[in-house]
């Protein structure tokens, strides 16, 4: 069985996330999944006192949220890396439709301090358990089956953003995240209301539904997430085929192997990359130009 650290690396490296020595901001709250996830990048970057940097939002929600603040300076900040810490104000805050508005504010600040900092990845500690609840909750709501996919490794903070939303823990277990923070002997702070089943509908799912399916299969939560994965991947064949009806289209019946489609694919999806081709059958050729896709072919 791989260590949650080797794991960690095999993520980040297996599906490129980010590299060891770009600037990332990680968002940080104070509890056991974002502590975790401070600990493994301060160890997995080079130069990390360089590279990364801790953003946190005390929203000021519980009479202790501002212990988090101490509490995290206590552990990194002494570290020497730099933490960007900011208040959610209580006049801001509205009566219904808190957690969206308090998800907002987390984001834009996010986003001041990415760019502060130059930083192009914005690194969350969302994990396996969270991804089987979300999948269970879409479901739950009436999702269909497009809908029903997981959470992406990363995808961009906003349509058009030069800046990415990381999630590097996606098929780690809350409970490997605990035993990892137990042997490391970090500290955080719990947050009761995560545990209040009657708080929100994903606290249900977290204290009485994915406890009850674990005990009819312990690996309930790594099958829900691969099953997510299954979704996401189709919708991804569902691109590529689209993308090969464009071609035949456009060039005729030439011959495109999937392998030719998924490399256009990444070229696409790499932002520093604006310019590119990828050579096709009878002097075809896709060509990438900033954000525009043409066939052409070659005389």
């Amino acid at each position: 069985m791989k260590s949650l650290y080797r794991q960690f690396q095999l993520n980040i490296q297996g599906k490129k996330l980010f590299s060891s020595d770009e600037n990332i901001l990680l968002a940080i709250s104070g509890g056991v999944d974002s502590t975790v996830l401070a600990d493994l990048l301060y160890r997995y970057e080079k130069g990390a006192t360089k590279h990364l940097f801790l953003a946190h939002v005390d929203h000021q929600l519980r009479p202790d949220s501002a212990e988090e603040t101490k509490l995290i300076d206590r552990q990194f900040a002494s570290l020497g890396l730099q933490v960007f810490h900011t208040k959610w104000p209580l006049a801001d805050q509205p009566v219904s439709g808190i957690e969206n508005a308090a998800r907002q504010f987390r984001y834009d600040f996010y986003q001041q301090v990415a760019d502060k900092i130059a930083a192009k990845k914005i690194i969350l500690a969302q994990h396996a358990n969270d991804q089987a609840e979300t999948v269970l909750l879409k479901i739950i709501r009436g999702g269909d089956w497009e809908t029903v996919s997981s959470m992406a490794w990363s995808r961009p903070l906003a349509q058009d953003s030069a800046i990415q939303i990381i999630r590097p823990l996606l098929n780690i277990k809350k409970t490997d995240i605990y035993d990892y923070a137990r042997a490391r002997k970090l500290h955080w702070i719990e947050d009761p209301t995560n545990q209040d089943p009657d708080y929100t509908s994903r606290n249900q799912i977290r204290q009485i539904v994915l406890p009850a399916l674990e005990k009819i299969n312990p690996r309930a939560v790594e099958n829900i997430s691969a099953f997510a994965d299954q979704m996401r991947d189709l919708q991804d064949d569902q691109l590529l085929e689209m993308l090969k009806i464009w071609i035949h289209r456009s060039a005729g019946l030439i011959p495109i192997k999937r392998s030719q489609l998924k490399e256009f694919e990444l070229l696409l999806d790499n932002e520093k990359q604006a310019h590119g081709r990828i050579n096709l059958a009878n002097g075809f050729s896709l060509i990438k130009e900033k954000k525009e896709i043409k066939i052409i072919k070659e005389r």
